[in-house]
């Protein structure tokens, strides 16, 4: 945990080196966020949801396999921050983080770090806990999928309503729009291309 903190620690302070970094739209750089994220929220669920059944069900099993699960999604959770801290520091396009969505990073970013620090505390409480969990556990980790599900509404909307990292799709020009198929052509389609 002491070596987590150094190496981000030293990675804020490299990351305004001045070091050319190619814009996102020019296509060279790969975006781990989406990815890291996606099975964090996987892992993470899983491994509290079977953890929280096995101990309710006396499964000792699944106890195993879900604290297994659990410690590999909080690995993912921080790497999701990490690799989202990286990507905020690379150069956006203007219109990405505009004022409308502004707020909206400022909760998702800040959101990120706060459960990535609640679920530690919780993965260091549960390697400490061999028998059945006790019911405090269970409701705080509740807690975290709760939180979980709220984070992962915010990066949905930044997505998905504003764009956010999102390269812009290319409106077609009325030069270069498509023409449609014999299969495909209608008498209202005909008219509409016969009056462009």
């Amino acid at each position: 945990m002491l070596a987590a903190g150094y190496v981000l620690t030293i990675g804020f302070g490299w990351a305004d080196e001045g070091v050319p970094v190619p814009p996102l739209d020019s296509g060279l750089i790969v975006l781990l966020h989406p990815v890291c994220v996606h099975f964090a929220i996987a892992l993470v669920v899983f491994g509290v949801l079977l953890d929280c059944g096995g101990s309710l069900g006396g499964r000792r099993d699944w106890q195993q396999a879900g604290k297994i699960g659990f410690l590999a999604g909080v690995g993912a959770v921080g790497l999701a921050v990490l690799s989202g801290w990286i990507e905020q520091q690379l150069p956006q396009p203007g219109s990405v983080f505009d004022p409308q969505v502004g707020e909206l990073l400022f909760y998702h970013e800040y959101g990120g770090y706060v459960l990535l620090g609640f679920f530690i505390v919780l993965l260091v409480a549960r390697l400490q806990i061999r028998e059945q969990l006790p019911f405090l556990y269970i409701i705080l980790a509740g807690m975290g999928l709760i939180g979980l599900t709220i984070q992962g509404y915010w990066g949905g909307e930044m997505v998905y309503r504003y764009g956010a990292g999102v390269r812009a799709v290319q409106v077609l020009s009325g030069a270069a729009q498509p023409t449609l198929s014999e299969n495909m052509r209608t008498p209202e389609a005909d008219e509409s291309l016969e009056q462009d």
